[in-house]
């Protein structure tokens, strides 16, 4: 059995004209290229949304107003900020602190840059006596430096 036959039925044939399935290029367009933007009117939400943000701004300032007027009460904003901070007596142990260490540093720092290391003498050559022979020597001109030890700078 052979497909051709299957094949050449299920295949739509190209016959006729094509001008239907292409599209037609127009260079000229009809229609208006521009961005079309909102018109802006008094009924947009930014409008609204501004009054309803001032009437709300007049509306806290009155009872803002009222709220200060009654007693001795402080407002609740001046509460909750003093709840969140420091109280005053904390805040002077701190800045107490604070200059004791101060002060700490600054008397060490007195002493530090006044004070000296003890000169270090320094022999040019230190070599020169491991060197030495301790034998052939004249009587009476030469010191015995077999057990001196002499100090470096790592020492």
């Amino acid at each position: 059995m052979s497909f051709r036959p299957l094949l050449r039925l299920q295949t739509p044939k190209l016959t006729g004209s094509y001008r239907h399935l292409t599209n037609t290029r127009r260079w000229a367009s009809t229609e208006s290229s521009a961005e079309v933007t909102k018109e802006e009117t008094f009924g947009n939400n930014v409008w609204r949304n501004t009054i309803l943000l001032a009437i709300a701004g007049v509306v806290w300032y009155r009872v803002d107003q009222r709220m200060t007027d009654q007693g001795e009460e402080k407002h609740p904003f001046t509460r909750w900020i003093e709840f969140h901070m420091n109280k005053s007596h904390e805040n002077d142990q701190i800045a107490q602190a604070n200059l004791e260490n101060a002060n700490k540093i600054a008397e060490y720092r007195l002493v530090y840059q006044d004070a000296q290391r003890p000169p270090i003498y320094r022999m040019r050559y230190p070599e020169s006596f491991e060197r030495a022979s301790p034998r052939a020597l004249v009587a009476g001109t030469h010191c015995d430096t077999s057990d001196m030890v002499i100090r470096k700078n790592t020492d």
